[in-house]
């Protein structure tokens, strides 16, 4: 989220092929193809995290943690959480080299508490494990978690103090469990929430009545502003990025009356301090729009795992555009370098794990 912004020259487009060169008409271009995992027969859940390091590209599973080499896709080591436990929720970064899990045991509902695992994404081994009170972290499921967030170190939940107070947004170290810092929000309505970062914390908010819109909170210790979901959409990306202080989001159009995979999808980007926003970006690429962090840009990958566009946090302009090759409903991207690995996150006949070069 951090790092130092890089010079354009590491996204430029590289030459296409002398045999697309010929064509009538300009593709942009296709990025290398380092690997892909083996094809999985089976249903093996939904995956919850993607963490990618000079030292492993590692995918979380409801069951498992599997790291692979970043250069080959060689099976490095693969992490079971122990007894019955399952994992619902992974940290979004790998800070240190770690990797955090957050599992419990789902055959016992009436558990008290949660345990959280940091695992070194070279090796496997655990580097540390503790247990977090349940109670703490809002609503923890048998088989997701989405009141909760991990990254950059903290953990950001959101809970209900009693029935008819405002739902309270905490900000908790994650090695220790320890309170940095809590805030209500400034009304009570929220049906479900879902925590989608940690720094800032960006909280979407839904509420269960016909005519409400969705709301998009940014919540800090000194304060916090939301936006509501305009018209002609029906719900925010599962995703933000942050740069600065611009922060990204993808606004999901209502239902498409013909081809979804034409339909039109918004961008926005806001100012993490105000919640003025700075630009936007409009395209057709695919309902769902996955903005990421890397060296100082946004990274925005298509639903389909078959699109990514570079843009200027300070104005939204296109630098750069990637095709890559295959297939990921509803994908997600995690980068380090000039490469980009992309997983499907959901129950489908696509079930592998890519890695591309960018140039």
């Amino acid at each position: 989220m951090h790092q130092d912004r890089a010079p354009e020259s590491v996204w430029a487009a590289a030459p296409e092929p002398a045999k697309r060169r010929l064509r009538l008409f300009r593709r942009d271009p296709e990025a290398q193809t380092l690997w892909q995992s083996e094809f999985e027969q089976r249903d093996l859940g939904e995956p919850l995290g993607l963490w990618a390091t000079d030292e492993a590209v590692t995918l979380a599973r409801f069951d498992r943690v599997t790291a692979y080499a970043p250069a080959t896709g060689e099976p490095l080591w693969t992490w079971q959480p122990p007894g019955r436990d399952v994992i619902v929720r992974v940290s979004q970064d790998a800070q240190d080299g770690l990797g955090v899990v957050l599992h419990h045991d789902d055959g016992e509902p009436g558990a008290t508490h949660v345990r959280l695992t940091a695992l070194a994404l070279g090796s496997g081994a655990v580097a540390w494990s503790r247990e977090q009170s349940k109670k703490q972290l809002g609503y923890v499921g048998a088989d997701h978690a989405r009141e909760v967030a991990i990254g950059g170190g903290r953990t950001v939940t959101v809970a209900s103090r009693e029935a008819d107070a405002p739902p309270v947004v905490r900000c908790l170290d994650t090695r220790t469990g320890d309170l940095q810092w809590e805030r209500s929000l400034p009304d009570r309505a929220g049906d479900r929430f879902s925590v989608l970062a940690t720094d800032p914390p960006v909280l979407s908010v839904r509420n269960d009545g016909e005519r409400s819109r969705p709301r998009l909170y940014v919540v800090r210790e000194d304060g916090q502003w939301h936006v509501e979901l305009p018209d002609g959409y029906k719900d925010f990306g599962p995703a933000v990025g942050v740069v600065g202080d611009t922060l990204a989001v993808g606004l999901e159009p209502d239902e498409p009356a013909g081809d979804e995979k034409s339909a039109d999808t918004l961008l926005r980007a806001y100012s993490v301090r105000t919640g003025e926003q700075l630009w936007e970006w409009r395209v057709d690429h695919g309902r769902t729009l996955h903005p990421l962090a890397h060296r100082g840009y946004f990274l925005v990958g298509n639903g389909y795992g078959s699109r990514v566009t570079v843009l200027d946090p300070a104005d939204g302009r296109v630098v750069a555009e990637r095709r890559f090759p295959g297939f990921s409903y509803r994908a997600r991207y995690a980068a380090w370098g000039d490469r980009l690995a992309v997983v499907c996150h959901a129950v489908s006949e696509t079930r592998r794990l890519r890695v591309f070069r960018w140039k």
